[in-house]
């Protein structure tokens, strides 16, 4: 092995994604950090005119899009706690009927006692559905998305779930009587701003609406470019993610996450040893528009 290839973490070892050294010369200053952090949790407070949440399309299932997202008009926001004090914001708004934007920012170690371990930058989203679904076609959507999930690592110049970068998704429902409803959703993507393989990626899930108040999530990602490389933390396996959705009233929703259910990587490089669990709030309102 030679001297540039990066050493991977010994068992026993906390992850070197949690250890990793940031470039300050990297990072935004810490006043930017938290204002960012800080204008998305004031938008999630603001008193606007309601969305149904229970109405509306699902923008993503864990980490798969979907042609989905706000209407018009409309916004979502989102908090993600995950393990190692990780916390993660996103906002997304409806600029137009079929096209959104987002932000999103957040870091490791945040809720606790260390020193919280930034993201180096916010993240983006766009995305744009060329088509809706009908009786015999499915809804159609392309779009870019930038956030990666789990800590970022310096050294390797990745998050630890990489994002899904350029997109494709497509999604069809499925009306089952008394048994509710299920929307297969799948894929193509490529990442090209993380380090390591850019091969073309592909994925598939699905959301199923058991009751209007608890649904179902999964979603497999075959991590094509997460393989066969020094800076690879997979193990060929692919991710499996799943998800159980509540629905509190008519605006808010809780998801309880399970990642990675495949341990598609290393204990070392995960930071431990089991199923990664996460907890999502997700809370959808207007902010223009009826």
């Amino acid at each position: 092995m030679s001297a540039n290839t990066p050493r991977s973490p010994r068992l026993g070892e906390r992850s070197e994604f949690l250890k990793s050294s940031h470039r300050d010369l990297n990072r935004p200053p810490v006043q930017l950090r938290l204002v960012v952090f800080g204008l998305l949790a004031l938008l999630f407070a603001l008193p606007l005119p309601a969305q149904d949440f229970q109405s509306r399309p699902l923008e993503r299932l864990i980490d798969a899009p979907v042609p989905g997202g706000p209407a018009s008009g409309g916004y979502e926001f989102a908090l993600k706690l995950s393990p190692d004090g990780g916390a993660l914001a996103a906002f997304d708004v409806g600029i137009f009927e079929r096209f959104a934007i987002g932000l999103s920012y957040g870091g490791d170690g945040v809720i606790g006692y260390q020193k919280p371990d930034w993201n180096p930058a916010p993240g983006v989203r766009a995305s744009l559905r060329l088509l809706n679904e009908s009786i015999f076609i499915p809804a159609l959507a392309i779009g870019y998305d930038s956030q990666g999930q789990g800590a970022w690592n310096d050294s390797l110049a990745r998050y630890r779930f990489k994002a899904k970068g350029l997109y494709a998704a497509l999604a069809k429902n499925f009306a089952m009587g008394s048994l509710g409803e299920i929307s297969w959703i799948g894929g193509v993507n490529r990442n090209p701003q993380e380090e390591g393989p850019k091969r073309l990626d592909a994925f598939a899930g699905f959301d199923y609406r058991l009751f209007a108040t608890l649904a179902l999530l999964g979603e497999f990602t075959g991590a094509l470019d997460d393989r066969n490389d020094p800076r690879s933390l997979g193990l060929s396996r692919g991710y499996l993610n799943a998800a159980a959705r509540w629905l509190i009233g008519r605006q808010l929703a809780v998801d309880l996450i399970f990642r990675d259910i495949l341990l598609n990587q290393p204990t070392a490089a995960r930071g431990g040893a089991g199923i990664g669990r996460e907890v999502r709030i997700v809370y959808a309102e207007r902010l223009f528009g009826s």
